[in-house]
């Protein structure tokens, strides 16, 4: 990429990003600037215009970024390879957003039999705009109500009932979002994961995982994202939430399943020009989030361990959770407890009647628990 064709893209690009205080895409060891927010409310750093143009300037001063062409060949190629392998596959695509990605995958694994088993919680399900129903006739079919996850004998269960039907029609795909946005990001269990995946191949029925926040479910269950990806046909994870690109997505599988994927991407308005601005610096973080956020989570729990030290205060974590944990706060005006910390670079959700949502991401790597914990002893004093 030449320096005076990433300049002239500079300005719609940055007007593409969300704006939030820089970020500094330093590795874990160094330490953050002091003016830098803490930030309890996104996957990733969630980088600033700024911040993100002046990495992709370097990278391009460096000589590390290779255009793409609609999307394909160049540093997009690279990114694929690269989470290929980081998801246990032989091949990825890029995808401009995870509501496609999970379109795709869903619609190709279902070739002629029709019915996919979804979360009734899932994104694909609820949030997706009846994408699958409208635009690839697809008939979901939503079990596990109101809960994270369905369990094999429903499964079963619904395998029977289309095999009884006065005309016979099979389930095509299984498709599992752990963790679920919907239900806090709490995580289907391990063990639920791989008999229904087990379950599937048996019975000749494709599987597919919504892994949106797969990497961070991996640092929670100690299962590489590559052995979530053995388990399943194909799985998506998504390059903006964790691995700080302004979009985008990955859908791995078989060389096979991806052969000649852009084709089909393309068709549904998919095919960006050029992506180079997105693939980039996924590939930039792609190697280091995991350790980020796992250091991120440790001073999170001694994070907790001092704010549980408040009569005021508790920390809640759900059963089978990642990472987003609640904050009670009791006699309290919620709303200047959070203008207070704002006030002190400390980024956190609306609150509802009960407290506050966090969601821990590698940004709590820019200053020490100890002085967290004593910004929002601070915030109380001044909030009660």
């Amino acid at each position: 990429m030449r320096r005076k064709d990433f300049i002239k893209l500079g300005g719609i690009l940055a007007s593409g990003i969300p704006q939030l205080s820089s970020v500094k895409a330093n590795p874990v060891s160094r330490t953050y600037a002091d003016n830098k927010p803490v930030d309890f409310l996104h996957d990733g750093l969630n980088l600033a215009p700024k911040e993100y143009s002046a990495l992709l300037m370097k990278m391009a001063d460096e000589g590390k970024i290779k255009a793409d062409y609609y999307s394909n060949t160049g540093v997009v190629e690279e990114m694929e390879n690269k989470f290929a392998k980081l998801l246990g596959k032989e091949s990825a695509v890029f995808m401009p957003t995870g509501t496609l990605a999970n379109h795709i995958a869903v619609r190709k694994l279902a070739n002629s039999n029709r019915k996919v088993i979804v979360q009734e919680q899932s994104h694909l399900y609820n949030d997706s705009g009846d994408c699958a129903q409208t635009l690839s006739g697809l008939n979901l079919i939503p079990l596990g109500k109101q809960h994270v996850e369905f369990n094999l004998s429903e499964v079963e269960e619904i395998i029977a009932a289309t095999k009884k039907g006065r005309v016979e029609t099979r389930v095509g795909v299984i498709s599992i979002e752990t963790p679920v946005r919907r239900q806090f990001d709490r995580m289907v269990s391990d063990d639920n994961l791989k008999s229904i995946c087990s379950y599937a191949k048996l019975n000749g029925i494709k599987t597919h995982i919504d892994g949106a926040r797969i990497f961070v479910q991996s640092v929670h269950t100690n299962i590489t994202p590559a052995l979530y990806g053995a388990m399943s046909d194909t799985i998506y994870t998504s390059v903006w939430k964790c691995f700080n690109a302004a979009s985008g997505a990955v859908l791995a599988g078989s060389k096979e399943f991806t052969s000649n994927l852009f084709h089909e991407r393309r068709m549904f308005g998919g095919g960006l020009p050029a992506a180079w601005p997105f693939a980039a610096i996924a590939l930039h973080f792609a190697d280091t989030f995991t350790e980020e956020y796992k250091a991120a989570w440790l001073k999170a729990e001694k994070l907790f361990s001092y704010l549980q030290k408040e009569e005021r205060l508790k920390i809640i974590k759900f059963e089978n959770g990642s990472h987003i944990v609640r904050l009670t706060i009791k006699d309290t005006n919620l709303s200047k407890f959070k203008e207070a910390l704002m006030k002190n670079n400390i980024e956190l959700s609306n609150p509802d009647e009960q407290g506050f949502l966090l969601k821990i991401n590698p940004s709590l790597n820019r200053t020490s628990p100890e002085n967290i914990a004593e910004l929002f002893k601070q915030a109380l004093k001044v909030s009660g």
